[in-house]
């Protein structure tokens, strides 16, 4: 009987880039590390690791879904093509793949399904991680954000600063400790001067 496996990741990477890596030659060889040729067609023909496994478009679906048909070099030469289903659910910037793979040869279905993990999950991770640190809008959101934090500190000291020194304006003035002593020595002289001159009268 044949076989059917599922196989469920996430990937920090919008649903448009993670389709497109999968249909691009290019991509698709950098995100897996090995050689393929891929093809945006539909019925369009594909390779992957350089040639292990071939197939070709059988349904596209832009940033939501793509079928292939899909076998290996190691299928009996009279076995079928098996079917590979990929679905992407994207939300908040991180996508689900939903990948199902059935109708395989008996006896091989959970060496593929550790294939899909070791050869296709965790390398395509660790890609979409070097391009999110890549991005230059990343960076600057960063820098951005660490700018509007170091700012809020500086405002509200120049606010206390400007408080305390209204406080001061308003504030009256205390005359100084020698200026009060001379104040004093001339009220008593005053007095004096007066006292005197009444008893002359």
């Amino acid at each position: 009987m044949p076989e059917s496996i599922t196989v469920k990741f996430s990937l920090h990477a919008a649903a448009k880039d993670i389709y497109d890596a999968w249909l691009d030659s290019e991509k698709h060889s950098a995100m897996t590390g090995e050689k393929a040729t891929a093809s945006r067609e539909l019925g369009g023909t594909f390779t992957a690791w350089n040639g292990y496994i071939s197939g070709k478009n059988l349904l596209l679906i832009p940033n939501k879904k793509i079928v292939q048909s899909w076998r290996s070099s190691e299928f009996p030469d009279d076995a079928p093509d098996s079917v590979l289903s990929i679905r992407l659910l994207e939300a908040q910037g991180i996508t689900e793949v939903d990948l199902e793979h059935k109708d395989i040869p008996p006896g091989l279905g959970l060496q593929y399904r550790t294939g899909w993990i070791d050869y296709y999950a965790n390398p395509m991770q660790r890609y979409f991680a070097a391009r999110l640190k890549s991005t230059p809008g990343a960076s600057s959101r960063t820098r951005v954000s660490k700018t509007a934090k170091t700012k809020k500190p500086v405002k509200k000291a120049q606010a206390n600063r400007s408080a305390k020194k209204a406080v001061k304006k308003a504030a009256p003035k205390k005359p100084a400790a020698g200026r009060t002593s001379r104040v004093k020595k001339k009220v008593a002289a005053t007095k004096k001067s007066s006292r005197k001159s009444g008893q002359r009268r």
